[in-house]
């Protein structure tokens, strides 16, 4: 199956790959406890969960952060490079992912949202360039090959993907 998430793609409306996928991926790594998480409201906020898999993988290193660990913060959500402290602290993993993902879906992923710009921010060039501090083409590059190498991973049996 070939993923097509190149800069111009939408992040919306498209599931790429499967949570056996997700969950073979990233077994035996800390993001792994979060997936099931991060799938179910990507899915729900019509988020492409393969997208929403590799920025938090990205934004985490692989879920090994401290914002991660310490404040349930998978996305890096209230944080900058000059200041990271300020990044918000969550009660449980759950709203840390929602939070973060309820924000791309209505303020960069909706029309009316604040950084949606005509669709702009709704593809993967328009949100490196609105989200990311520095390093866009990197950081598009890496969403790309994870989410890539994802959809090629042969999924878990149902009753092995939550072990």
């Amino acid at each position: 199956m070939a993923v097509t998430i190149d800069g111009a793609a939408p992040l919306t409306g498209r599931c790429r790959v499967s949570l056996g996928q997700a969950m073979v991926y990233t077994r035996g790594r800390p993001i792994e406890a979060v997936v099931p998480i991060v799938y179910e409201a990507a899915l729900e906020l019509e988020i492409d969960p393969s997208f929403a898999i590799a920025e938090a993988i990205l934004e985490t290193g692989w879920g090994t952060s401290t914002l991660a660990r310490t404040r349930h913060n998978w996305y890096g959500y209230q944080a900058n490079y000059e200041d990271p402290s300020r990044a918000r602290n969550f009660a449980s993993d759950e709203q840390g992912v929602r939070t973060a993902l309820e924000t791309m879906a209505t303020q960069y992923f909706s029309p009316g949202g604040r950084h949606y710009r005509d669709g702009r921010g709704a593809t993967l060039d328009g949100w490196a360039e609105l989200w990311v501090d520095g390093g866009q083409a990197n950081w598009r590059a890496a969403v790309r090959h994870i989410a890539q190498i994802m959809a090629q991973m042969m999924a878990l049996p149902p009753e092995e993907q939550s072990s």
